[in-house]
């Protein structure tokens, strides 16, 4: 996609008072020196049709996929049936075991590690004749953290008032659902290949697009076939996945698994199958010279952290410290070289390698000033 900046107006304020003022001087108006009424009459005309051609311009751009941010960019999703995924809490089933019989009141808490709570969505009455119940509960905060419960997790009240009363807490579930309010880039994305969701067809976007519906924590998806790679079968569809974070990536996969296995979304022929990516580690320890500039550091520092993103993000992505190099350089910097602690997949070899399809690189990169 051409990523050149387009503007409906142009609202140059240099440009807009050459204008002004030669329709000024056209019009019978006389030469004006600073501090002149009439200057500061006409600057401050000036200022006002700068900021109204900005705004104008900014509410056109408001309603295009590309330079769509916040609830504008929401309201183009609305319009194409494709919602921002909100943050919400996980939750998860857990079987409580009672001593004697008790309620246990909505809005209870418990923890496994004291430090990620979740909490009863009503009371629970376990009577002589029911001394064991397994309900659902919900994290406290909105968020991934909460998916990080496993099922056979031991848990315990984080008040000590119903303690007495309980024999066990044990996690019957893995908790799932918990996710982060989706950024704008990520959103803007998925709107583009929103319209791939309604083929049935069992396209390779297709369940790519529908896997990223179901966590904002599913950084890239990429569906592969026997014409991709020998060792996955005809007549199947592996969609591999990258996350954000390592919590509660089990549950994830469970529900992706179950998305796309729907009647609607795949073709009967297709048996699908959902994995992570295979991981293939890097750790590039650069070396660089430069003035040393505050403004020359940061920029060196945004294009590492641009780089890494750029790198680690995409499943299939050729491994590139060349693209490193060329943005540091770029960045201001006189002299950039690998240092000898540099590896890639447990070789010392930093240099462009492609990788498999089912692959993506993750690494890290550290920089260090040369003397």
């Amino acid at each position: 996609m051409d990523n050149t900046e387009i503007h409906y107006l142009t609202y140059d304020p240099d440009a807009i008072w050459e204008d002004m003022m030669l329709n000024y001087v056209e019009a019978g108006g006389d030469i004006l020196y600073p501090g002149d009424e009439k200057d500061m009459l006409l600057r401050s005309v000036q200022a006002d049709i700068v900021q109204v051609f900005a705004g104008v311009d900014n509410a056109l751009r408001m309603q295009t996929l590309r330079y769509a941010v916040g609830p504008y960019l929401d309201l183009i999703g609305e319009r194409r049936n494709c919602e921002r995924i909100t943050a919400s809490p996980a939750t998860a089933q857990v079987t409580i075991t009672a001593k004697e019989a008790f309620t246990l009141p909505e809005g209870s808490t418990m923890t496994a590690d004291g430090q990620v709570f979740y909490q009863t969505k009503e009371d629970i009455a376990l009577t002589g004749n029911q001394l064991t119940a397994t309900i659902e509960v919900e994290c406290t905060e909105d968020g991934i953290t909460g998916n990080g419960l496993t099922v056979g997790t031991a848990l315990s009240l984080s008040k000590s008032d119903y303690e007495k009363y309980i024999s066990s807490i044990v996690s019957a579930t893995d908790a799932s659902g918990g996710n982060e309010e989706e950024d704008d880039d990520t959103y803007r994305e998925r709107i583009r290949l929103h319209g791939l969701i309604a083929l049935t067809s069992g396209p390779k976007g297709q369940y790519e697009a529908m896997a990223k519906t179901v966590s904002s924590d599913i950084v890239d998806a990429e569906a592969l076939g026997h014409t991709d790679m020998t060792d996955i079968p005809e007549g199947e569809v592996w969609v591999y996945l990258i996350f954000a974070s390592d919590t509660g990536k089990a549950a994830v996969i469970n529900s992706v698994l179950e998305k796309l296995s729907a009647k609607d979304t795949r073709p009967l022929t297709d048996k699908v199958s959902v994995k992570e990516a295979t991981a293939i580690p890097y750790a590039i320890d650069v070396q660089y010279a430069c003035d040393n500039s505050s403004e020359i550091v940061s920029a060196v520092n945004d294009a590492v952290s641009t780089y890494q993103k750029w790198q680690d993000s995409v499943i299939g992505r050729p491994f590139n410290p060349d693209l490193l190099m060329a943005s540091m350089y770029q960045a201001g910097c006189t002299r950039v070289k690998w240092g000898s602690s540099s590896t890639y997949n447990g070789t010392n070899t930093i240099a462009y390698t492609e990788i498999k399809p089912n692959e993506r690189c993750k690494g890290t990169v550290t920089l260090h000033s040369m003397t």
